[in-house]
């Protein structure tokens, strides 16, 4: 498949979806719909937990309470994306451009589709992986009480796909299964509305890099066009280029600082409590639920801190690329301004956690050793 933007149709439908999408029809009431939605279902939770209030349940209390932060998050997340539709609109607006130059030059069209294409490659694996697991995380309860009713072993338990305060009345056929069906698609939605915001930066990151590219190859073939009077790049375009790209990075940094910083800080915490769960599991539903909650949260962190971990690879890419185009062979104008690009590139681009942490392979580590040790604490004082 021939790209013509980053943003793949995939990901288009699913901003589109989430009401982040610009100019989309009916954009706000979708958003109103969509929000009360959340907020219902976010207080029905709250609900349980209050009714259902037992610490000598630790591993029920740590379940609900990990469902409920999961939700406030992505409620959170959502909100933050809307407030910041101006950034939003910039940063397609900016993809565009990109790309109507990019055709005009069959090396530069050629380098942002190999970006496009790891764009939909990430899209796609996130949200088959994700909506995989979550089948089995949400539906996991059902499935066994099915299993159950089917050995007529006289199992009467109703559960619902998420723990929620509902009227007596709701375990009531067919009332029941209306609301398990409801649930089930909403937590569903719920994790795809997760998937598509981690896609988004993945896609944004993925056409700083191929920007990155596309200086990266000028720069190094520069003295041989230069040369030839092949060139249709001057050094000036290659600044400005590289100074577009460096306002694009930034404007992700500002739409994603605080969403990666609800993603890394409180979801580590869920992690050491729900692996700490399935430890004390009694059975093998409670386990895998745990198991794939504790694996697909430490999934989501490290999608971001190896997105930190390539942005700054590909902005110091350019250091070791001004060096090596042959500058001594070209004019001292010419040296001098490749100079101020080597300068520039050796203050290299990054993620952070709200400017907390810098996000990168070796943050990510930190945060696994870190999630580790508060597993071997809540281990043995439990």
């Amino acid at each position: 498949m021939l790209y013509t933007s980053t943003i793949t149709p995939p990901l288009k439908i699913g901003l589109q979806i989430l009401g982040v999408w610009p100019d989309t029809p009916y954009n706000t009431f979708h958003r109103l719909i969509y929000m009360s939605i959340m907020l219902a279902v976010y207080y029905f939770q709250q609900l349980y937990i209050i009714t259902n209030w037992k610490v000598s349940e630790f591993e029920d209390l740590v379940g609900y309470l990990t469902m409920v932060l999961y939700y406030l998050l992505t409620i959170l997340k959502l909100t933050i994306l809307w407030m910041n539709r101006r950034i939003i609109r910039e940063l397609l607006s900016a993809i565009d451009t990109d790309w109507r130059e990019g055709v005009k030059i069959d090396q530069h069209l050629q380098l942002m589709r190999a970006k496009a294409t790891n764009s939909q490659f990430c899209t796609i694996a996130l949200l088959g992986v994700d909506l995989g697991a979550s089948i089995i995380y949400f539906g996991g309860e059902n499935v066994a009480a099915i299993m159950h009713s089917m050995d007529d072993d006289n199992y009467t338990s109703r559960p619902f796909p998420l723990k929620v305060s509902l009227p007596s009345g709701a375990q009531q056929s067919p009332l029941y299964e209306l609301l398990v069906v409801f649930l089930f698609i909403h937590a569903m939605l719920t994790v795809y509305t997760v998937d598509i915001i981690t896609a988004f930066i993945s896609a944004l990151i993925c056409h700083v890099s191929g920007q990155f590219d596309i200086i990266y190859y000028e720069l190094r073939t520069l003295s041989v066009k230069i040369s030839y009077n092949e060139s249709k790049f001057t050094i000036k375009m290659l600044i400005e280029k590289h100074n577009k790209v460096i306002e694009f990075a930034n404007n992700v940094e500002k739409l994603y600082s605080v969403i990666i910083f609800m993603q890394v800080f409180p979801n580590t915490t869920v992690m050491c409590l729900m692996a700490v769960v399935s430890l004390y599991g009694d059975d093998d539903v409670g386990l895998a639920q745990g198991s794939i909650g504790y694996i697909t949260l430490a999934a989501e962190i490290f999608v971001y801190c190896f997105m930190g971990e390539h942005l700054g690879i590909k902005s110091r890419s350019l250091a070791d690329a001004g060096y090596d185009c042959l500058w001594y062979n070209m004019s001292p104008s010419y040296s001098r301004n490749i100079l101020l690009i080597i300068l520039r590139s050796q203050k290299q681009l990054t993620m952070t956690a709200g400017g907390v942490i810098n996000l990168s392979l070796e943050a990510f580590t930190s945060i696994m050793k870190a999630s580790a040790s508060y597993i071997s604490v809540l281990h043995a004082t439990i």
